[in-house]
């Protein structure tokens, strides 16, 4: 079990010894300590059953012009947009227009025969064995979803049969986007536009392709010294989205309420998947799953100097949304004092 830091301690000594300073305001001094020590930049929300306890920026949206973050300001969501394509895939299958064990092979005829082999289920849970593109090093700036495909193409061989174990390859989500489309017969954006983001009120979320939809008020990514370093693709399934904590939150309510899929649908996602071997690999559908703790899913993302995350407790409905824009961070420190002060307020 992480340690508690001398910095978590003194504030729940503060929290516990005076009844005047509220979760909020621990939650609020946490955070704002990791800022000025320079190991956060960006926005966060946590909230319980009951609301928002903390919605807040802290630092800057772009440090070249001084323009401070707020809590509408866009992040690149990087990985977290997983459990989108996820979510795009379960409502095609609920609509019967896929299911989770079609052959990669019926959607790319093209592909080498490995690809007789490899289903859907073993694309959204990382047990294809296709290799993760960025380890090609075929990803260049401008790189589109068609860019991967033309990768896969090349590949003769997978790194092992499907379903022999987890392998995480951004590779498998980019493949499931461009299912997306294929069956949808719309582009990636125009479809979660459609689908997601407006049913459930994302007002500022978009999937960023090749189609350059707008940002709205989003943020760059800066380096450890302070040196732009944006985000330069147009892939989506395995990256993709802009959004903000806002966004994210209305996100967290709609899956909780089972809003865009069933019940049944969502215990799918949120299940652990059964390998070749008979063992179990804790990775859902979008979502990292807690096998000593089964009612907590998240998710992070990190690309270029954007870093990101969200936790959910599906029993109690309390979530953990943090959006970070600079490489330098300390993002897990800062979630596990977090979570301390949430139990201890408790």
């Amino acid at each position: 079990m992480k340690s508690i830091s001398l910095v978590t301690l003194s504030l729940l000594l503060i929290f516990t010894s005076s009844t005047s300073i509220s979760i909020t305001e621990t939650l609020d001094q946490m955070v704002e300590r990791y800022h000025k020590d320079g190991y956060y930049n960006g926005t966060i929300l946590v909230a319980d059953k009951n609301g928002i306890l903390l919605k807040k920026a802290y630092g800057m949206a772009d440090f070249d012009k001084r323009r401070p973050l707020d809590t509408s300001s866009t992040f690149y969501m990087a990985s977290v947009s997983k459990q989108f394509t996820a979510m795009a895939i379960m409502l095609l299958k609920e609509r019967k227009l896929l299911t989770i064990d079609d052959k990669l092979s019926k959607y790319f005829p093209s592909f080498p025969d490995w690809a007789r082999s490899v289903t859907i289920r073993h694309l959204l849970t990382h047990t294809s064995g296709i290799p993760d593109y960025y380890g090609l090093g075929a990803s260049r700036p401008g790189f589109t979803n068609t860019d991967v495909v033309e990768v896969v193409k090349g590949i003769m061989a997978l790194r092992f049969a499907p379903g022999a174990k987890y392998e995480y390859s951004n590779t498998a989500y980019v493949l499931l986007s461009s299912i997306v489309q294929q069956i949808s017969g719309m582009g990636f954006n125009s479809f979660m536009q459609k689908n997601v983001f407006q049913p459930i009120g994302m007002k500022s979320t978009v999937a960023y392709d090749e189609t350059k939809p707008q940002r709205t008020n989003r943020c760059k990514g800066f380096d450890a010294n302070g040196k732009e370093d944006d985000y330069p693709f147009f892939t989506t399934g395995g990256g993709g989205l802009y959004s903000n904590v806002d966004d994210m939150y209305q996100w967290h309510l709609a899956l909780q309420t089972n809003k865009l899929v069933s019940a049944a649908a969502m215990s799918e996602v949120y299940s652990p998947m059964t390998l070749n071997d008979g063992s179990t690999s804790w990775y859902g559908f979008g979502w990292a799953l807690d096998k000593d703790a089964p009612a907590f899913v998240s998710h992070g993302g990190t690309l270029t100097s954007f870093r990101t995350y969200i936790e959910r407790d599906l029993a109690t409905g309390s979530v953990i949304i943090m959006l970070n824009n600079v490489g330098k961070t300390k993002r897990d420190e800062l979630l596990a004092d977090l979570k301390a002060a949430l139990t201890t307020a408790r």
